[in-house]
């Protein structure tokens, strides 16, 4: 039980950076209300006291009030001083508040018993005591369960002390029954009044738990959307955008294994970006890449697409996967005409700087594919297997021999029609196909279509390097 309590208590220490700045944040907020009511009540007292009758105080009992105010408002003027930088933190300043509120205000009894009505003015007049439950409570601002018990304490401690000197001290009759009228006190009232006004401290010390708490969760729930916010900046500048939202939202997607879905796979490719890069230098390649990917890439989302991975200089875009999205076909046509245009404006710029024009060729095909995350215990990707995607991945090589930038098959030209136009090349052999298939090419402009079918092509004859495994 000790040890839950001194884990509870000192809890503080142990919580995380931005979680305990928010939670200072808020107490020296509290602090700082707390110092308003506090100069707000010694202003209105210091008026009681300077606009009564002369008589209606006794000479020492009005020097001890006024002492005390005195004292009392250069303290409300240190601590306005202390907390006019916010983001300044002081642990101990609301222990030293309570401790002076609190000993000021039985200073004031102190006073009063030097009084016209001496200890009947004390105990059978509610402001003191009053004030003194009102501060109890306030310090359940502190978000702090130690300072309401603290000064739940300190009310009882210094009552304790008061009430103790009072009843030795021989000055006043003590009756066993309660006395509203007249001479006498009884000693169980006073103890009730004590208790009661004690007592706030323990409300305080639960309002301030619940308070805390409510604070902690709220903050914690604010790191976590940012965290997770940032994390989702990092990752995307590896993955696609969905990839992200599926790993962030959905946590069990990230185990191995796969599921079947409809999918369209886009491939693009530079051509002959091996000999350009030779009459390049290394840092000016990496350049030249970077910016070619972001336009690419920055095309690939806005049109719903997923980047699956880069491949050297070419790259590998999904659409419909991991989540459907409406007419998939049309966004990877769209996505591979974009690119060509987005192309252009970068060719301009590297004809300016006497360098060689980038050209791309872009393979699309959908289909059944297996879409999940493949590889090992320790590193794997989400990605999407099958044949569809060899297809495509034939198809993007395929253009160097049509003399083409974009080919499609069947299937994509099926759900495309009417939308873009499209020019058929015929059945040609590809690579890994028992039978030719049809392929069609996407007319870049809006030219007409020449109507010669280029159904005469030798059979297409891939190297190796160019193929998608």
């Amino acid at each position: 039980m000790l040890e839950q309590l001194k884990k509870r208590f000192s809890s503080r220490g142990g919580l995380p950076d931005g979680i305990r700045n928010i939670l200072q944040a808020q107490e020296m907020a509290g602090e700082r209300l707390v110092n308003y009511v506090r100069a707000a009540f010694v202003v209105s007292s210091f008026s009681t006291v300077l606009f009564v009758a002369e008589d209606a105080q006794t000479p020492l009992a009005n020097t001890i009030y006024r002492v005390m105010l005195s004292t009392w408002l250069i303290y409300a003027v240190i601590v306005w001083w202390l907390l006019r930088k916010r983001e300044r933190y002081y642990r101990w300043l609301k222990y030293l508040s309570i401790t002076v509120d609190v000993s000021l205000l039985y200073v004031g009894m102190i006073g009063g018993l030097n009084n016209h009505s001496g200890v009947y003015e004390v105990f059978r007049s509610p402001v003191t005591w009053v004030a003194l439950a009102a501060f109890n409570v306030l310090a359940g601002l502190r978000y702090s369960v130690i300072a309401g018990l603290y000064s739940a304490g300190l009310v009882m401690l210094y009552g304790s002390a008061l009430l103790a000197y009072v009843r030795f001290a021989g000055t006043v009759t003590w009756a066993t029954q309660s006395v509203y009228i007249g001479a006498g006190l009884n000693a169980e009232e006073c103890i009730y009044t004590m208790v009661f006004t004690a007592i706030n401290g323990v409300f305080a010390a639960v309002i301030a738990s619940n308070s805390r708490k409510l604070i902690l969760r709220s903050a914690a729930e604010s790191l976590a959307r940012e965290r997770l916010e940032q994390d989702r900046d990092r990752l995307a500048k590896y993955f696609s955008k969905d990839v992200v939202d599926l790993v962030l939202n959905d946590p069990g997607s990230i185990g191995l294994g796969g599921r079947r879905m409809h999918a369209t796979v886009l491939f693009a490719d530079i051509r002959n970006f091996t000999q350009l890069s030779t009459m390049m230098q290394p840092e000016e390649v990496v350049d030249l890449l970077n910016r070619y990917f972001s336009m690419m890439v920055d095309i690939v989302f806005a049109n719903g697409g997923t980047l699956d991975k880069f491949l050297g200089d070419g790259l590998m875009a999904l659409f419909g996967v991991p989540y459907p999205i409406e007419k998939p076909e049309e966004r990877a046509v769209r996505t591979a005409l974009e690119m060509l245009d987005a192309l252009q404006g970068l060719n301009h710029e590297l004809e300016a700087r006497g360098m060689l024009r980038l050209d791309i060729g872009v393979g699309i095909n959908c289909g059944a594919v297996v879409a999940g995350n493949i590889g090992s215990s320790q590193r794997h990707e989400y990605t999407v297997i099958g044949d569809t995607v060899n297809l495509a991945a034939r198809l993007e090589a395929l253009n160097k021999e049509t003399r083409t930038q974009v080919l499609v098959t069947s299937a994509v030209h099926e759900a495309i029609q009417g939308v873009f136009r499209t020019r058929s090349l015929g059945r040609l052999r590809i690579r890994g196909k028992p039978e030719p298939i049809e392929v069609f090419a996407i007319m870049p402009s809006e030219a007409v279509p020449e109507p010669t079918r280029i159904s005469l092509l030798p059979p297409s004859t891939l190297p190796p390097s160019t193929s998608y495994p």
